[in-house]
């Protein structure tokens, strides 16, 4: 946004401070308030001027009076110094060149180093998960044969036991039952028998059997 013409010409600007200048008065004390004092006293100018605009004329007017003097002290400059000076530029830039571009070898160089480190870092990083890796399915492996041990092992138990319990029941029913001695005594106190053992036993009293020959 352009902003509206000054209602005073910008050539007072220039005329103040060249003027204060002579009067001995520091660059740096003929700023913006003391042109301003200066035009609305002495040049007739309003003092609603805008400041804002009033700086930037001021700002130029110095810049311009430091330009035109910087001409005048090269101008009374002895013949030679000119060159001289640009051949002194030039190898000082030429130096700086050659002090920025070792610096910049010096960080490629660091910046390869450590490239490297981290490419071996990142090797070693890989080397170690496959070998994680490896360990892991080889656990797994191991877990697997361990589970399947605890499979037939349970199986194993488990007939065992059904072994145990059909041995205990043999062995409570074989418990139940009467022996020998107690079947023949039974037998004997059987009146339907009595008779017939009676019998068979005189008959071996009578007849006894034979001893063997020695």
């Amino acid at each position: 946004m352009v902003g509206a013409p000054p209602s005073y010409d910008p050539n007072l600007v220039h005329a103040v401070i060249p003027e204060g200048l002579s009067e001995g008065i520091p660059a740096a004390d003929l700023d913006t308030a003391y042109v301003k004092d200066k035009l609305v006293k002495e040049k007739g100018v309003k003092s609603t001027i805008r400041p804002e605009t009033l700086k930037g004329h001021v700002e130029a007017a110095h810049a311009e009076i430091a330009e035109a003097e910087n001409k005048k002290l090269l101008a009374v400059l002895p013949d030679g110094v000119e060159s001289a000076v640009n051949e002194a530029v030039a190898a000082a830039g030429n130096e700086l060149l050659l002090m920025v571009a070792r610096q910049h070898s010096n960080a490629q160089a660091l910046a390869e180093s450590a490239c490297d480190e981290l490419r071996a870092d990142k090797r070693n990083a890989q080397y170690r998960i496959s070998e994680l890796e490896g360990e892991l399915a080889k656990v797994k492996e191991e877990r697997k044969a361990l589970e399947d041990q605890r499979h037939a092992l349970a199986e194993e138990l488990a007939a065992a036991r059904e072994e145990l319990r059909i041995a205990h029941s043999d062995l409570k029913r074989l418990g139940d039952q009467p022996n020998g001695i107690d079947r023949l005594l039974e037998e004997l106190r059987n009146p339907e028998v009595r008779d017939d053992i009676r019998a068979a036993l005189s008959e071996i009293v009578t007849n006894p059997a034979p001893l063997p020959a020695k």
